[in-house]
C-alpha cells in the first residue's frame, strides 16, 4: 500500500475519546504525517455547525496535536486556516465515533459534519463510526481490523469516482464474523419521533433533555446503511455537501419558473 502524504484527524467525542486514539493509530498506518485537531469536549449531535457566538481557544497536546473549544467543523476550518493553509491534508478522517451514524442520525452527526466541512473545502474525507450494543463495553475490534483497508481502497479509487467523501460504519461483531463491505445509501425512517426527558434542577426549575424515539426495524431497503450493519456488513455510504434535490430542481427548472402575482399586495 502506498502511503498517503498528510492526514488530518478529528472527531466529535473529544480529544480524550478512546475512538480518537484508535483513529490516530490507524491514520499512522495510512499516512506519513498525521495532524490531530479535535474538540476539547464532546460535541456529539452538532452536525456541521460552526461557532459564531464565542471565541475559539486552542490547547496544544503535543507535536501536530491540538484541542479546540469548538465543533468538529470548527476543527477542520481552524486547521485549514492556521496550520495547514499552505500544505493542506490529502485526506481528512473523522472518528472513530463510539456509536453508529446511520439513517436519520447522519444529519445530526458531528462526526459526519466534519467530513462535510472538509468536502466543502475540496478535501477528500471519510467518517468512521463503530456500532455498539452496550455503550459501556468499548470494543473497536471490527474498526481496527478493517478500517485501514477500507479507507485505502476508497482512497485509491478516488480518481475513478471523482470524489472521496464517505460515511463508514462498522458492525459490533467479532472481526471473524464480519461478512464484508457493502456500499449503501442513507435511509430514513429510523427516527420515529423526538422526545423529551424531563427533570428538575436543585432550585426546582424544570429542564428537558432532547432525544429521539428510534426503531431501526422499520428500515428494510436492502441497500440501506442500517440493513447492511444488521446483516453483518461494514456500511460505506458516499456523501456530498449539497442539500439541493437535483431531481426536483430538474422538474421545476423545465417549467421555466413561476410568474408571481403581486396584485393582492399592491396598495
Amino acid at each position: 500500500m502506498n502511503k498517503i502524504g498528510r492526514v488530518l484527524v478529528t472527531n466529535d467525542d473529544g480529544i480524550d475519546a478512546p475512538g480518537l486514539a484508535v483513529i490516530e493509530r490507524l491514520a499512522a498506518e495510512l499516512a506519513d504525517e498525521v495532524w490531530v485537531v479535535a474538540p476539547m469536549a464532546d460535541q456529539s449531535g452538532v452536525g456541521q455547525g460552526i461557532s459564531m457566538h464565542h471565541p475559539l481557544r486552542v490547547t496544544e497536546y503535543g507535536s501536530r496535536r491540538y484541542a479546540l473549544t469548538g465543533t468538529p467543523a470548527d476543527c477542520v476550518m481552524v486547521a485549514m486556516a492556521k496550520w495547514l493553509r499552505d500544505s493542506p491534508p490529502d485526506l481528512v478522517l473523522s472518528g472513530v465515533n463510539w456509536g453508529a451514524n446511520l439513517s436519520d442520525s447522519v444529519m445530526y452527526s458531528g462526526t459526519v459534519g466534519a467530513v462535510l466541512a472538509a468536502d466543502h473545502l475540496g478535501l477528500p474525507a471519510v467518517a468512521l463510526s463503530q456500532a455498539f450494543h452496550d455503550r459501556s463495553a468499548l470494543d473497536f475490534a471490527a474498526t481496527e481490523a478493517f478500517a485501514v483497508e477500507a479507507v485505502a481502497r476508497l482512497w485509491a479509487a478516488r480518481e475513478a469516482e471523482g470524489r472521496c467523501c464517505w460515511n463508514i460504519n462498522f458492525p459490533m461483531l467479532d472481526p471473524s464474523e464480519v461478512r464484508g463491505l457493502r456500499f449503501t445509501r442513507q435511509a430514513g425512517g429510523a427516527i420515529v419521533a423526538p422526545q423529551l426527558i424531563d427533570g428538575a434542577d436543585g432550585r426546582g426549575l424544570d429542564y428537558h433533555w432532547l432525544g429521539f424515539e428510534r426503531d431501526t426495524t422499520t428500515v428494510v431497503d436492502p441497500d440501506a446503511d442500517v440493513v447492511a450493519l444488521r446483516d453483518g456488513y461494514v456500511s460505506a455510504t458516499p456523501l456530498h455537501g449539497s442539500r439541493c434535490d437535483e431531481r426536483a430542481f430538474e422538474r421545476r427548472a423545465a417549467d421555466g419558473g413561476w410568474r408571481l402575482d403581486i396584485s393582492d399586495h399592491a396598495e
